[in-house]
């Protein structure tokens, strides 16, 4: 989806990976997480944001219903590649979530930036992911808390940036052991997490796209994250 390809460089690599049945499923689910990111920034007042919030749960509502997806790309993705029945509880997780950014866009402290990551960002993980079990999918949960962390924290509270690094590589000794056996198709869906260490060696935001593209190679195959 072009939206993937314009919009993250993480997600766009990660999809090189992905096993091709799993590719639009993934790119709807990612392009899902672009969409809630960019509501914030798009708005000039908290109430007009809660509307675009609330559009994206009944747009989502909708489609478990059996209607005709709403007029968007993003939705008909959805609608036609996810399982949005099951997906839905943690969908609105991240709905609900990105509505923080609304009313207090600053984070003071790493626990508060922590709380909002974990529950706006990181779920996406779980769901890409797909069933392998309860602790891979607590470890995708964790190791995904580490990636947002490394990778969004110079945008988000760039003081709290060394701070929120030295946090996700913690999280990520914690995590990725969990992910040592998944098979190349299941890591692949996941992929974007093994660059946490390289987001985490920047805290300062650069940009390092020829090593960030040789560390997912390094990576998936290794299998290990």
């Amino acid at each position: 989806m072009g939206l993937v390809a314009a919009a993250d460089e993480d997600f766009r690599l990660s999809l090189n990976y992905a096993a091709p049945a799993d590719r639009a499923r993934l790119a709807a689910l990612f392009a899902f997480l672009i969409e809630l990111r960019r509501i914030p920034s798009s708005v000039s007042e908290a109430a007009l944001g809660e509307i675009r919030l609330q559009w994206h749960r009944e747009a989502l509502a909708e489609i478990v219903a059996g209607k005709r997806p709403r007029a968007h790309p993003v939705v008909a993705a959805l609608a036609a590649s996810v399982d949005v029945a099951a997906a839905r509880p943690t969908l609105e997780t991240m709905i609900d979530a990105r509505a923080r950014l609304l009313y207090a866009p600053a984070f003071a402290t790493l626990s508060d930036l922590r709380q909002f990551l974990a529950a706006a960002e990181a779920p996406l993980a779980v769901i890409a992911l797909g069933d392998q079990g309860d602790a891979p999918g607590a470890a995708a949960l964790g190791l995904a808390e580490a990636h947002a962390l490394a990778r969004l924290a110079p945008v988000f509270a760039p003081a709290l940036a060394a701070e929120a690094a030295a946090a996700a590589l913690d999280l990520r000794a914690q995590h990725a052991p969990m992910l040592a056996g998944l098979s190349p198709e299941a890591f692949g869906r996941i992929a974007f997490l093994a660059l946490t260490r390289g987001h985490a060696a920047r805290p300062d935001g650069a940009a390092w796209p020829v090593m960030k593209r040789l560390a997912l190679v390094r990576a998936v195959a290794r299998g290990r994250f």
